[in-house]
């Protein structure tokens, strides 16, 4: 059986991209544009699209989440790992997991009169992280209700 940190036998170019995107720092995000930098710093001859090629394959593999939130021009890439969401600050665009578990029983009842499975649950919950709280109160207003969560 294969784990995150031993997959099944990949190309070499592949376990390269797959390498540079397990040495990202934890919580880090990456644009595809970031990760082939970092691997073609180790690979000169690597091309843009082998990156792509890679990965497409490690995230069907499960090894590597594809992110694609509202407002970004590009999906982030980050190693796959279960029990976290993401949050993202409207002011100032940071990205910051979240220690989370979606209970089954939700998941169930998300498709309950659907014919469906549930394959993957992506959570992003959105709002103002505590440093631009801080720095910069909102306007009166603009809050649309209590929702504040403390990050």
């Amino acid at each position: 059986m294969t784990t995150p940190d031993q997959p099944k036998r990949l190309p070499a170019n592949y376990q390269l991209v797959y390498d540079v995107v397990r040495a990202q720092e934890p919580g880090l995000h990456a644009p595809a544009g970031d990760i082939f930098t970092r691997a073609k710093a180790l690979k000169a001859s690597l091309g843009y699209s082998t990156v792509y090629r890679a990965l497409d394959r490690l995230c069907k593999m499960g090894l590597v989440l594809e992110l694609h939130l509202p407002g970004m021009n590009a999906a982030l890439y980050e190693q796959a790992r279960s029990g976290h969401a993401h949050f993202v600050c409207r002011s100032c665009g940071r990205i910051e997991d979240v220690d989370c578990d979606v209970p089954s029983d939700a998941i169930h009842s998300f498709v309950r009169g659907r014919d469906g499975e549930v394959e993957e649950i992506i959570l992003t919950v959105h709002g103002r992280c505590t440093a631009c709280r801080l720095t910069a109160p909102e306007p009166a207003g603009e809050r649309g209700g209590d929702r504040s969560i403390e990050s």
